[in-house]
């Protein structure tokens, strides 16, 4: 029992580490009740005028009965099963069933020659009680507020019979008369199909409850007797008694949440919405922050950085332009062909942006609202007409 116990419980762990994240895994247990219709043994009474007569529809006892002890015993009993139930969800609509389950069984034979055993005493019934453990594993199916579950139940031996204290089972005798009951074969375990649909809500306690109806489907018979008619002494009939767990149960069950693990869900993306860019017009284009303008009357005199007429009244209208905007940085990149030397021509290029610096600051435009850079024959922008390469760019850093 320990050792089942203990392996049951590593399942379940092992279910609960080994789950993916795009769901809610949760773990419930669900002790239950229920009470159900055993199905009759198969009698087979075909060398015998005498064959005991089953009622599926009474299984239950209610009075009083004598033990084989020859002792009364008050019960009040029906067929009936008891346990707990492990329920893991394994993604949104299956999940695994792991369990305990306890279930009695109980038969009444009517027997066919009543017999009178004392003035007050009659036999008309005979009682067949067993009691039985069972650990089962299945799965779920869950839609909605129905469930349909499949399980299959590994069920140990019969335990015990109501009205036999040593567990034989059957009948007495009594004055010569009765029943002789004899086991002659009983499996150590046998194995149930157990299908079962039922739905789920919340009871009038606020607490959630599950019904529902299910079947216990043997795959084989766990015990045969033999049950002999006894009249005055004697064996007048002989019939054989095929015994299975097969039962028709109505449950309630009321689900306990243990735990319950949110899946990680991606972080939503946060998607920045564009600043609008502030533009301002030069020379009839609009030129936004970050992007460069040609300054096409900038150019230079191969190997020199002076500035020449056509360059000033260029670098006078960057000037108005500063001075509209406050706040407005440039830069100021210089060009070279790729005549000559590179590192002179790198060289030859910042220059030229220091010398149309030099100019804007004359004009009053403060030195830390302008940057410059030399890029030499890097950028070129014409393999045919060098000249165009000896140019000067501007590029609005901040409005």
């Amino acid at each position: 029992m320990k050792t089942t116990i203990i392996i049951l419980l590593i399942f379940i762990s092992s279910l609960a580490i080994s789950q993916s994240n795009n769901y809610r895994p949760q773990l419930r247990l669900s002790p239950h009740i229920g009470i159900g219709w055993g199905i009759p043994p198969f009698i087979d009474g075909t060398n015998s005028n005498l064959v005991l007569k089953s009622n599926p529809f009474k299984n239950f006892i209610n009075g009083e009965i004598t033990t084989s002890t020859a002792t009364n015993k008050q019960i009040y009993k029906m067929t009936n099963t008891i346990g707990i139930d492990a329920n893991y969800l394994i993604s949104k609509k299956w999940s695994v069933n792991l369990g305990v389950n306890r279930a009695m069984h109980i038969n009444l034979l009517s027997d066919p020659d009543p017999i009178r055993v004392s003035n007050t005493t009659e036999y008309t019934t005979w009682i067949y009680a067993y009691k039985y453990k069972s650990y089962l594993v299945g799965v779920r199916y869950n839609h909605y507020d129905k469930f349909f579950q499949c399980n299959i139940h590994y069920a140990g031996i019969a335990k015990e019979a109501i009205e036999s204290n040593n567990g034989a089972g059957g009948g007495i005798i009594t004055n010569g008369n009765g029943l002789n009951n004899t086991i002659i074969s009983r499996k150590e375990n046998t194995f149930i199909i157990s299908p079962e649909y039922g739905i789920t809500g919340v009871s009038s306690f606020d607490l959630p409850m599950e019904i529902s109806v299910g079947l216990h489907i043997p795959t084989s018979i766990f015990s045969k007797e033999q049950v002999i008619f006894i009249r005055n002494g004697s064996n007048t009939g002989t019939n054989f008694l095929n015994f299975t767990q097969a039962a028709v149960w109505l449950r309630v069950r009321i689900p306990i949440l243990v735990c319950s693990r949110n899946p990680k869900t991606p972080k939503p993306k946060i998607v920045k919405k564009p600043i609008p860019q502030k533009t301002v017009e030069y020379d009839g284009e609009k030129v936004a922050t970050g992007e460069k303008i040609i300054l096409k009357s900038l150019q230079f005199e191969q190997a020199k950085d002076i500035l020449s007429s056509n360059a000033m009244i260029e670098l006078d209208k960057v000037e108005q332009l500063m001075q509209q905007s406050s706040t407005m940085i440039i830069e100021i990149i210089g060009h070279t062909s790729d005549e000559g030397d590179r590192n002179s021509n790198i060289e030859l290029s910042l220059k030229r942006a220091k010398s149309c610096k030099e100019y804007l600051l004359k004009k009053g435009i403060k030195s830390n609202r302008i940057k410059v850079r030399g890029m030499g024959p890097d950028a070129s922008i014409s393999r045919t007409d060098k000249s165009l390469n000896r140019r000067v760019e501007m590029q609005i850093i901040r409005m």
